[in-house]
């Protein structure tokens, strides 16, 4: 798997994942694990392993500029201007399928059921983690280096309306 990828993993783009909170984990630990995922499973179909953790290594780059929808054009692009195949880009626009557009190959199929899994996977091991404290402190960290997150705003109104006043 490593021979596929090993240009990819320096990238700055995907180094600066490390940073980045990815539903309470790092978004580096989720494409890696849909990069194991995909590779697995490439091999199972029959699908061309190279296509698949190229795809699965880009498929959330700078998903913060897209929506849940779209994001995957978003990391599309630029898989096209780092100089990916047209194979590797249609793989990651399709990986957010049934909400976006449906996969046109093995491929594709591979990435998007690869990065559900993987989805299911965090969230255990983020539910694992509240266990031993894990989880709050890593949160805790990604929320000071990540520079997209903000917390969310407090709903004071409907806390003033359920509180009881003595």
């Amino acid at each position: 798997m490593h021979e596929f990828i090993s240009d990819l993993i320096e990238h700055p783009k995907v180094r600066e994942t490390l940073l980045h909170m990815h539903h309470s984990i790092p978004k580096h630990d989720h494409i890696m694990r849909v990069t194991r995922y995909s590779y697995r499973l490439a091999r199972l179909v029959q699908a061309d392993p190279r296509i698949c953790t190229r795809a699965a290594v880009i498929h959330d780059i700078d998903s913060r500029y897209g929506t849940l929808w779209n994001h995957g054009e978003v990391a599309a692009r630029f898989a096209a201007e780092i100089g990916e195949d047209e194979a590797v880009c249609a793989a990651i626009r399709s990986h957010m399928y049934p909400l976006g557009p449906a996969p046109t190959s093995r491929e594709g199929w591979v990435v998007t059921v690869a990065d559900k899994a993987a989805s299911l996977a965090d969230f255990a091991d983020f539910l694992r983690g509240l266990l031993t404290g894990k989880s709050i402190q890593r949160r805790r960290v990604l929320k000071q280096t990540d520079p997209f997150y903000r917390p969310r705003r407090r709903r004071g109104a409907l806390r003033r309306a359920f509180s009881i006043d003595t």
